[in-house]
């Protein structure tokens, strides 16, 4: 990501602005695809502004939400800071490598979310790699992203290919899908 496209980042969550709000329905059917247990561990990567982190740590999750953005990462605290210690906020690179492995246990997760993020990420099947080693025994992940197939032309930067979902589906053992509407989101539930 170039140094403009970043301020402009910062720019959008310094102003307060998210993207597409989660609803009931779409916390209905995150219980429903991962089962949340008391007292389980989520990382929200690319937080934003902590919409969907705090929705976590309603369900029973003691989550750690994570964006490079520092006004996502204030963003969140700040929104949020009645929900702590359930839900802690942190800047942090996730397609840093070194970043990510010096600062995130490795096998300490037991679901990993990306809601809308994935898309902007470059290396989707390094990224695939990483989530891996940060998921414990039986962990989840939980990529919610727009697909290309179902997007105008203009907007295909914010969806992922059908070479992308398999780029990052591929290396998984046990995987599903299902859309939040249909041809809206698709969330795909991958476990190792």
């Amino acid at each position: 990501m170039t140094a403009p496209e970043r301020a402009g980042w910062e720019g959008h969550f310094a102003a307060g602005h998210g993207f597409r709000r989660t609803d009931p329905e779409e916390l209905r059917l995150l219980a429903e695809a991962v089962h949340p247990r008391p007292d389980a561990r989520a990382l929200d990567v690319g937080c934003g502004l902590g919409t969907y982190a705090a929705a976590l740590a309603g369900l029973g999750y003691r989550t750690l939400a994570v964006d490079w953005a520092d006004a996502a990462v204030t963003a969140t605290r700040d929104r949020y800071a009645d929900v702590e210690p359930r839900l802690k906020a942190r800047r942090l690179d996730f397609e840093d490598q070194a970043e990510v492995s010096a600062q995130l246990p490795r096998a300490a997760f037991d679901l990993v979310t990306m809601r809308l993020v994935l898309a902007f990420m470059a290396d989707k099947a390094a990224v695939s790699e990483q989530v891996r080693g940060l998921l414990a025994p039986g962990g989840t992940w939980l990529v919610t992203t727009p697909l290309t197939d179902r997007l105008p032309e203009e907007r295909h930067s914010i969806g992922l290919t059908p070479a992308e979902v398999a780029a990052f589906t591929g290396v998984w053992s046990r995987g599903r899908w299902y859309d939040l509407e249909p041809g809206g989101l698709r969330c795909f539930v991958l476990s190792a």
